[in-house]
């Protein structure tokens, strides 16, 4: 097989590593190839790609299995949940960097590379990210791009909720040494969200306002219906609020005063405007 060349010099301040890009599976035939080959294509050849079947039942794994490439490792967790899929890669990765790939999302070309290039350049960064952008499944036109803006610590950030370090999916990770880096099993939405979060104050946050993530729309999803997420925004405030150190109290009522608005938005779009104004005046769950 022709591996695609690194066509750019690589970023001699920190070698030529490894990234561990881990990918939960669960019937994702109609994407999933055209995933991994964007893995495939990438500008940076060094990586493994940990795809771990989550139950799959619609021909998920034969499209998966049929590529030869040593740097993909298939794995099968047959008990459902993305968490729980994702924790068995974190198990697994070997890469001094990590990252999440959705399998029905694409990586730009140079992805990898753009937030490796972010490590090189601000050596103490523990995080690396950048933008989002959301296309259409079936016409491919793109309906946004959001982009992160942060330089500096994360924690903060995340607790404003403001986008200025959480626009999806997207942070690569530097390992530290000895650290084993788990999801909340419980959370099956937001559960990135709550896992960035206990990672947050280990170090900086670097980003890029560069595409690193083409994130599909249109199409039946884990997140197609807005309601279902309402437990788990909620599961993520309960999170939140029991970090070791806390945070503080005038960050906790942000956070709530900010997932509560999402919420009452959700609630009005799906016409339920009573279960709105109730959402609007409920208070931190216990």
């Amino acid at each position: 097989m022709n591996y695609p060349s690194n066509s750019f010099p690589p970023p001699l301040s920190i070698g030529r590593p490894l990234v561990s890009i881990i990918m939960p599976c669960r019937n994702a035939a109609p994407f999933v190839e055209a995933c991994i080959r964007s893995v495939l294509a990438q500008s940076w050849d060094n990586w493994e790609l940990l795809v771990i079947d989550n139950g799959s039942s619609d021909g998920s794994r034969a499209i998966i299995a049929a590529f030869n490439d040593p740097r993909i490792i298939v794995l099968d967790e047959p008990e459902k949940g993305v968490s729980r899929a994702r924790n068995r890669g974190l198990e697994r990765m070997r890469g001094e960097y990590f990252c999440f790939l959705d399998a029905d999302d694409i990586l730009p070309v140079h992805s990898i590379r753009l937030r490796l290039g972010l490590f090189r350049r601000y050596p103490d960064a523990r995080f690396a990210d950048g933008a989002m952008q959301s296309f259409n499944t079936h016409t491919g036109a793109v309906e946004w791009v959001r982009s992160p803006w942060l330089n500096g610590m994360p924690f903060d950030a995340l607790m404003r909720m403001d986008g200025s370090c959480f626009v999806g999916n997207t942070w690569m990770v530097k390992r530290m040494p000895g650290k084993q880096y788990r999801l909340p099993e419980h959370m099956d939405h937001s559960e990135d969200h709550a896992f960035y979060f206990s990672i947050s104050r280990e170090g900086r946050y670097a980003s890029t306002a560069r595409v690193v993530l083409q994130y599909r729309k249109g199409h039946t999803s884990a997140n197609s219906d807005p309601l279902d997420g309402h437990k788990g925004y909620i599961a993520l405030f309960r999170h939140i609020r029991a970090l070791s150190p806390p945070p503080s109290d005038a960050q906790l009522a942000n956070a709530w005063a900010h997932l509560r608005r999402i919420m009452f938005k959700d609630l009005v779009k799906a016409g339920r405007p009573w279960r709105a104004l109730a959402m609007w005046a409920k208070r931190q769950p216990a």
